[in-house]
Formats: C-alpha cells, sequence, structure tokens
C-alpha cells in the first residue's frame, strides 16, 4: 500500500494566494471518491464568476489534477469551462475521471483531486474555494481512494487488427492503441458485473500530418466510426473529426459476462512515417457500473 497524503500547510498558503481578490466560488461534490481500475466516476463542478476576466484570446480552461503529494501530478483532467463566463451566473457540471485499460493501474492508496482555472497565456486565477489550496491558485476539491486490481476486475483482450499500446503525449491520455488499416478491430471486455457503461474514447485524425493522407473508404466525405458492442448500447455511429467518447449502456443480467466491442471505421490513414495504414485510434477504455448496486459496485 501507498503511503498516504500528508497534511497540507493550508495557512501558509492560504496566505499566499490572497495577493488577489478571487475571480469566481469553486465547489465540487462528492468529497470522497472511489476510483478503481479500469473504471470510471464523475464529480460535479461548480463555478460562480464574482468578477470579470482579464482581456484575453480563448475559453478559460478547468484543470483538474490527481496527485499523489502536493506537487506530484499522476493524471489530470482538463477541459474547457463548458458555459460562457457571466458574472453572478453559476456554471455547474459535471466532468469524468477514469482509470483506462489501456493504462497501467495507478498504485493503491489515497490520493488528491485539485482544480484551479487559467487562460491560455495567462497566469492561473485565484479562486474562493471549500477546499484548501495546495499550490498557487490550486484548491483541494475531493480525496480519491484507489483499491488494487484484483482476480474480478475487468481486463481488455484485442484482436490482432489493433496495433501495439503506444505511450500517451501526457498525463490526460497516458496510452493510446490505433486499429490497423480500414478494417474492423474487436476488444474483448470482461468480466462485467451487472449493468453499468462502458466507456469508449476514439480519435479520428484531424491532422494526420503533411506525410500523411486520410482517405474515406466507403464513396462518403466524412470519416466515421460505427460501435457495437455485444452486452447491448445500440449501434452508435460518430463522425468528424478529433476526440469522440461514446457510452455504451450495459443492461442487467444474471452473473458477469464479457462484452465483445466492435468498432468499425470507413477510412484509413497512410503515412510515410509508418510501415502499414492505420485509421482510429483508441484512447480510454473504462467501465462504469450501475449507480444502484447493480453493476457490483
Amino acid at each position: 500500500m501507498r503511503r498516504t497524503i500528508p497534511v497540507l500547510l493550508a495557512a501558509a498558503l492560504a496566505g499566499c494566494a490572497a495577493e488577489k481578490p478571487p475571480v469566481a466560488e469553486l465547489a465540487a461534490s462528492p468529497a470522497q471518491i472511489d476510483l478503481g481500475w479500469p473504471e470510471f466516476t464523475e464529480i460535479e463542478i461548480a463555478i460562480e464568476p464574482s468578477a470579470e476576466l482579464p482581456a484575453g484570446a480563448g475559453a478559460p480552461i478547468v484543470f483538474l489534477h490527481l496527485l499523489d503529494e502536493p506537487g506530484s501530478v499522476v493524471r489530470t483532467f482538463d477541459h474547457v469551462l463548458p458555459e460562457p463566463w457571466r458574472v453572478g451566473r453559476p456554471i455547474v457540471y459535471r466532468v469524468r475521471l477514469y482509470q483506462s485499460a489501456l493504462g497501467e493501474p495507478l498504485e493503491a492508496g489515497v490520493y488528491l483531486l485539485s482544480a484551479g482555472l487559467y487562460r491560455p497565456g495567462l497566469e492561473r486565477f485565484p479562486l474562493a474555494a471549500e477546499g484548501e489550496p495546495v499550490s498557487r491558485f490550486e484548491y483541494r476539491i475531493a480525496t480519491v481512494s484507489v483499491a488494487s486490481p484484483d482476480e474480478t476486475t475487468p481486463h481488455a483482450r484485442f484482436s490482432d487488427n489493433w496495433l501495439p499500446t503506444e505511450p500517451g503525449a501526457d498525463r490526460q491520455v497516458v496510452a493510446r492503441r490505433a486499429l490497423r488499416g480500414g478494417g474492423p478491430g474487436t476488444i474483448r471486455f470482461g468480466p462485467v458485473p451487472g449493468a453499468g457503461r462502458l466507456f469508449v474514447g476514439l480519435l479520428i485524425p484531424g491532422d494526420p500530418g503533411p506525410s500523411a493522407r486520410l482517405d474515406v473508404l466507403d464513396g462518403g466525405t466524412l470519416p466515421k466510426v460505427r460501435i457495437q458492442s455485444s452486452c447491448g448500447g445500440g449501434q452508435p455511429e460518430v463522425s468528424g473529426l478529433g476526440r469522440i467518447d461514446v457510452d455504451l449502456e450495459v443492461p442487467p443480467a444474471v452473473g458477469t459476462r464479457e462484452c465483445e466491442i466492435t468498432i468499425v471505421p470507413n477510412f484509413q490513414v497512410t503515412s510515410s512515417e509508418r510501415a502499414e495504414a492505420t485509421s482510429v485510434v483508441l484512447e480510454a477504455l473504462s467501465w462504469g457500473p450501475a449507480a444502484d448496486g447493480t453493476g457490483g459496485g
């Protein structure tokens, strides 16, 4: 078992953060979170602007850092603030936290989840937060408990059409796998306990680069990906470019089962930097048990 988060010197950090007045109030719920591997959960974020932000290009960005100790970031869940900044108008929304089956499990123990606000090209903004500061204009919003995987933990097994796992570019996407050519790929995921949701994060390359080309293979104009699961959830089809997240609903069932997820793209990407063509890239794969307990957690 890893050591737990040490007690923070909140008073000293609060004195540093008092240099500027806060631009908003920050709150989050719940304050205690369990995050197993490879599971996802959600936290509610509430931001109520109390002052105008300095002029600048781009929407404000909320950063969420999972820390194993103050200053040591192991995962990030950063995102653009989903609504316009208006003084006196609360912005309340949910953010997904997850451990992906593509990456290694976090070490078991207790972590700290912190949050803050910034705009690209500018420094962080001070906030009035319920939790104590852990760094300059960075505030504790929750404690996250992580348990070790065991024999009941779902695992993913990939068909041969998937290339080996590659490291992600940052701590937001820690690992990814590309699908070969324009053909389908399957993933066997389980054991799945009861009802819940399968979370699939896909990347359709928006800019293959000067040495690459994206070809749509079915005569259409847009790259598309169809997704289906033997455990239900319909057959959603997504199109466009960039990161696309999909939830596949898994209805209740007696006992555990294994889900076969099929990913079918209509395009391929050829590049002088790779020996073979690829298509869609898998960036996240997680399981969310049903909230009423029928999912086994």
